[in-house]
């Protein structure tokens, strides 16, 4: 167990420095993409555009397609994700190989918009990886409004890492934090230590990485991503400026994860269980966790 451990914290130093550092990563001419060219094979893919949501804010797209996910719904300002239209406790799957940054727990029993609506629950955990994928590299994954997550040890089993009553009274945050315009890595805070995050921990394409939540009666899975090229990104205000956001549901292919699936040329995993595909048993328990120390 200390090896594993040992491991994750060199893993997290190493991934988190690296993308820190503003430098520029062609994406590979054969990972299939919206700026690259298809799939050689379109057998399979995006079967599922039923489920897409609201699309990221089209005015901070700087790659690619400026529109994405649901074509009738209209994204509020510098929104930077599309949501997976999920029902509550449904399993969230790794699109791709990748390694676990950073996290934000601002989950709470509800929260009270400007204009007095208040959403009950407001499930608000977010995750951040790093691609380790060679179809990808430096690419950036966001998934949030998650209920739960098996990477972070003691969410919702440690009384400190957990869900506060009002959103926005508290948040625990560590690693490498992405917003609109910005990136940089936090010190751990507002007790975040008590979350047991695995920092530094890998997911393969198709594992379990957390579970869909819900803003007051509507649930999803939210997930965003960032695209190193070698063009800068001029809106970015600190951090890596060779980072692009791009559209989800335009920018990339999706097909359903299945063990003996090929994903060769960049083709990202839905996030969800699809075609036949399910998770073990143990893992549609909302409190499964990677490890028990």
């Amino acid at each position: 167990m200390k090896k594993v451990f040992v491991l994750s914290i060199v893993l997290s130093v190493l991934f988190i420095s690296c993308s820190s550092d503003s430098h520029s990563q062609k994406v590979p001419n054969e990972s299939a993409s919206a700026i690259t060219s298809p799939p050689t094979s379109m057998v399979g893919i995006n079967t599922h555009t039923e489920v897409y949501g609201t699309g990221a804010d089209p005015n901070i797209i700087t790659l690619g397609p400026k529109v994405g996910g649901h074509p009738d719904w209209e994204p509020y300002s510098n929104k930077t994700s599309m949501e997976f239209e999920l029902k509550h406790e449904t399993p969230v799957l790794a699109p791709i190989d990748m390694v676990l940054v950073g996290f934000k727990n601002a989950s709470a029993e509800y929260r009270v918009r400007l204009n007095g609506q208040k959403d009950t629950p407001y499930n608000d955990l977010l995750l951040y990886f790093e691609s380790a994928s060679p179809d990808w590299p430096g690419m950036i994954i966001g998934s949030y409004h998650l209920l739960s997550s098996p990477l972070l040890l003691g969410h919702n089993q440690n009384p400190n890492c957990g869900e506060v009553e009002e959103w926005g009274s508290m948040m625990q945050v560590q690693g490498h934090m992405f917003s609109y315009d910005k990136d940089k890595v936090i010190n751990p805070t507002g007790d975040a230590l008590s979350c047991d995050a695995l920092i530094g921990y890998m997911v393969k394409r198709g594992e379990l990485i957390g579970f869909a939540g819900s803003v007051g009666i509507h649930s999803m899975a939210a997930f965003q991503f960032k695209v190193s090229h070698t063009s800068e990104n001029s809106t970015v205000q600190e951090g890596n400026r060779y980072l692009h956001w791009v559209q989800p549901g335009s920018f990339f292919y999706w097909k359903c994860y299945s063990p003996d699936a090929n994903f060769s040329g960049g083709i990202l995993a839905y996030p969800f269980e699809c075609g036949g595909y399910q998770l073990p048993a143990e893992q549609h328990d909302r409190n499964f966790k990677y490890y028990n120390k």
